[in-house]
């Protein structure tokens, strides 16, 4: 039979969900492509696929009612995404769905043949349902082959999103060999890096162009381990500014441990010419109980590298992190000051299921946690500290921004709007505590 698939991406069109559905389509199914499902959509399909890349979604009213929506009008509906990595916290939500766990070129086209057919899903290796009461995991389906280009389902009006500046995030590697405790990418791909061919690449960056994408940033990751060497890493930036303009390419995400003067030389003369470095915290304490493999002088080390050869310089930061003392946000602080860096991006902690840090925030007791102890100014001590970097970077930039009172009163609601997004997190982690411990992978 040809099954009729709605692939819902909430908030924009992942580079993930338009795999999902190229996976569909190419398996043999009639595919549509939504950011939120219409009554129609959902009428006319006979399975709702939702590509789910944050557990916000888990908790978010509008996502919720989505999937209880397509549970009431579709004969299936299938999670999948990142979320998948614990498929009980899933069910947990919503014990009506089938979960796919993994990459979608793997665990889809069988996931897809037993539904066409009729054939027992607990044969499907990859999928996590609730039957007769019980969860039945299948276990996971192995990684997919990345040698030619993936299949995608292309929306439409590309050119019109923003991800961080850029219309979409592409995909040039899967996994990471790093270790760090909050990070999902080396739990759901796995620590072997597994890269694409340039020509793969560019291949789907000429289909998403056509698409009207003109903005590309690179995911996956840490955007220097792509290739068996750092030729392989210019050779791909070379060529994807000479296809799209340097002045549309960012590669951000970077570490301060794999950058060389060879690396930087090709970011400054093929993309816009910034990295986002990892910084995470000024004090070495915390970045060895975040498992980073980094030290602060790696840090120096790799600013003072990046600004020799033209390249400026973003930080990213996490504040809030379980066991924080306030001499570790003072560090951050004197680092901010020392290195003047030319944006500087802070976030609160967030746990995500299948990481160390998820499983921390469900075994510390709360005072060990900043995002659930008490603020002055905000309302959560991981809060106040947010805020309190902030202020600092805004000081400290190359270029500094004047604290006016919209500055400031800017500052706070972003800061309030990410502290209760990550307490609402941490507490639902906390309330399945159970599910959690008995998920581990």
């Amino acid at each position: 039979m040809t099954l009729r698939i709605l692939v819902v991406s909430p908030d924009y069109y992942t580079y993930g969900a338009m795999v999902v559905g190229g996976v569909c389509e190419r398996w043999g199914a009639r595919v549509r492509l939504r950011r939120e499902p219409d009554p129609e959509s959902l009428r006319s399909a006979d399975v709702a696929i939702f590509s789910l890349h944050s557990t916000q979604h888990l908790l978010r009213k509008d996502v919720i009612r989505a999937v209880r929506r397509a549970v009431e009008a579709c004969r299936w509906v299938i999670v999948g995404g990142p979320v998948s990595q614990v498929p009980e916290l899933v069910l947990e939500r919503f014990p009506e769905v089938i979960v796919a766990k993994g990459e979608a070129e793997t665990v889809l086209p069988p996931l897809l043949d037993a539904l066409a057919e009729g054939e027992d899903l607990e044969e499907v290796e990859g999928v996590c349902l609730r039957s007769d009461g019980d969860v039945v995991d299948t276990g996971w389906p192995p990684p997919a082959d990345l040698e030619s280009p993936r299949p995608l389902k292309v929306p439409r009006g590309l050119g019109e999103q923003d991800i961080r500046g850029a219309n979409v995030y592409i995909e040039t590697h899967r996994g990471c060999a790093g270790t760090c405790t909050f990070c999902q990418v080396p739990c759901f791909f796995g620590r072997e890096i597994r890269w694409k061919p340039v020509d793969a690449i560019l291949e789907e960056v000429r289909e998403l162009m056509r698409a009207g994408a003109r903005r590309f940033a690179i995911s996956g990751g840490t955007v220097t381990m792509y290739g068996d060497d750092e030729e392989d890493f210019v050779r791909l930036l070379a060529e994807l500014s000479d296809l799209v303009g340097r002045e549309n390419l960012s590669a951000p995400d970077v570490r301060a441990d794999v950058l060389n003067e060879r690396v930087l030389e090709a970011i400054r003369d093929h993309t816009i010419g910034w990295i986002f470095l990892g910084v995470e915290s000024g004090s070495d304490r915390i970045l060895k109980r975040m498992k980073k493999g980094i030290t602060v002088d790696d840090v120096r080390e790799a600013v003072e590298l990046a600004r020799s050869v033209g390249v400026r310089v973003a930080a990213s930061l996490i504040v809030g992190y379980p066991g924080e003392r306030d001499e570790d946000v003072e560090a951050t602080e004197e680092l901010l000051s020392e290195l003047m860096f030319d944006d500087v991006f802070i976030n609160v902690a967030e746990p995500i299921p299948g990481t160390e840090l998820g499983r921390l925030v469900v075994e510390l007791p709360e005072d060990e946690i900043p995002i659930l102890q008490p603020g002055e100014r905000m309302e959560t001590l991981a809060g106040d500290r947010a805020l309190q970097l902030q202020l600092t970077a805004f000081t400290t930039l190359s270029r500094p921004v004047p604290l006016s009172d919209d500055v400031y009163e800017e500052a706070v609601k972003g800061v309030r709007e990410e502290e209760r997004k990550v307490a609402r997190v941490t507490r639902f982690l906390r309330e399945h505590a159970a599910v959690l411990r008995g998920s581990a992978r």
